[in-house]
């Protein structure tokens, strides 16, 4: 489906690469959603719906540039492929990592040195905390990320569709025990 030539410039509105980080963290879920929307539907419509979602974005610019100029904290930047940030373990995860890493053991593969690579390293526990790679983003109306986490070892764990958050099964940019 092509772009009619009103919409097309009207998503040339919702540009954010020109705002300091912690306001393009506001206005990039602007950008996404008046993409999907130009992207999906056609008609009239749709540039009035985007001319609206402008306006929101430029106030939710505004508060949060308002924000920042009042010494709050700015709102967290959504994370991009190649950052890190910090994964907690669910009961789900733990329950196949530790079992991976005890076969490896119990089956003699660690010690016969041939070179064989395998679930090597320490046990791991409900709401261990490990370092994550982020390798997709999903800019849904709560961003969740696809991690490679880099567990206390030879291997990594692939946690898919995680969402920001401090329990187990979410990562965080912060640490916590």
């Amino acid at each position: 489906m092509s772009i009619h030539p009103a919409t097309a410039q009207m998503l040339r509105n919702f540009r954010f690469d020109h705002l300091p980080a912690a306001l393009q963290a506001v206005s990039r879920p602007f950008h996404d959603l008046a993409h999907q929307l130009a992207e999906t539907l056609s008609g009239p419509e749709v540039t009035k719906a985007l001319d609206d979602l402008w306006k929101a974005k430029n106030w939710a610019v505004l508060v949060a540039s308002t924000a920042v100029l009042e010494g709050a904290e700015p709102a967290p930047a959504v994370p991009e492929i190649g950052d890190i940030v910090l994964y907690r373990l669910t009961a789900g995860d733990v329950a196949h990592i530790n079992p991976w890493r005890k076969d490896f053991h119990q089956n003699g593969s660690a010690d016969s040195r041939t070179g064989f690579i395998g679930h090597i390293g320490n046990s791991v526990a409900v709401g261990d905390v490990f370092p994550a790679v982020v390798v997709r983003v999903h800019a849904e109306s709560t961003v969740t990320c696809n991690l490679r986490v880099l567990l206390d070892g030879s291997d990594t764990w692939w946690a898919t569709s995680r969402a920001e958050g401090d329990e187990p099964g979410r990562w965080s940019r912060k640490g916590g025990a």
